[in-house]
């Protein structure tokens, strides 16, 4: 199984999918083998213009603490959990119609579960950082990335370190200091385990 194969298989699944508005897909950027894995949830409306993860307005979130911690971008990789973008259509009240983002459902991610897979083991990175609810679900048994952000878990299907952040794109909708600053000291400690591994 080559990246090419997997570009394929999303490709064909994509292009086949039926039972619900998708506007796009793409695929994992970054270097494999790597040392890091970052799993998103889906991709937007930037992504998918621009054919990589984390490159909207939670990407500039996402690179800014990347620095702060002195990782480079691009020395990570960086994926999806579900590899199209899952969209809402909707008509407005003067005709013209109105596409936004909406969560992927259980179905969706369980289209790319096998995708996934191939991809974390081709990439067999020593950490995989979870970014949202979404992959949190996907791998672990947690169901609330609240319940253990920060945290370093192991995963025994798939024999890696997981460490459940919260999605960078919740800064924009949790604006007080509290919640800034635990997601702060959860990049720290990233760092940290970054620096055990």
């Amino acid at each position: 199984m080559t990246l090419e194969d997997l570009k394929f298989d999303i490709r064909e699944i994509c292009n086949n999918y039926k039972k619900d508005f998708i506007g796009g897909w793409i695929t994992g950027d970054g270097p494999i083998p790597c040392h890091i894995l970052f799993i998103g949830e889906a991709p937007g409306k930037t992504e998918v213009e621009q054919g990589k993860p984390f490159v909207g307005v939670a990407g500039k979130n996402f690179e800014y603490y990347l620095n702060m911690i002195d990782v480079k971008r691009s020395s990570i990789r960086i994926t999806n959990t579900c590899y199209f973008r899952p969209i809402k259509v909707k008509e407005t009240k003067n005709g013209k119609k109105s596409i936004s983002n909406r969560t992927p459902k259980v179905s969706e991610i369980n289209l790319f579960n096998d995708i996934l897979d191939k991809e974390i083991s081709l990439a067999d990175p020593k950490l995989i950082v979870t970014l949202g609810n979404i992959p949190l679900k996907r791998l672990t048994n947690f169901k609330s990335i609240g319940q253990c952000h920060g945290e370093i878990i192991f995963n025994n299907y798939i024999n890696k370190y997981i460490f459940p952040m919260y999605h960078p794109s919740a800064l924009t909708y949790n604006r007080n200091d509290t919640f800034k600053n635990m997601y702060l000291q959860d990049w720290l400690k990233l760092k940290e385990t970054l620096d055990k591994i």
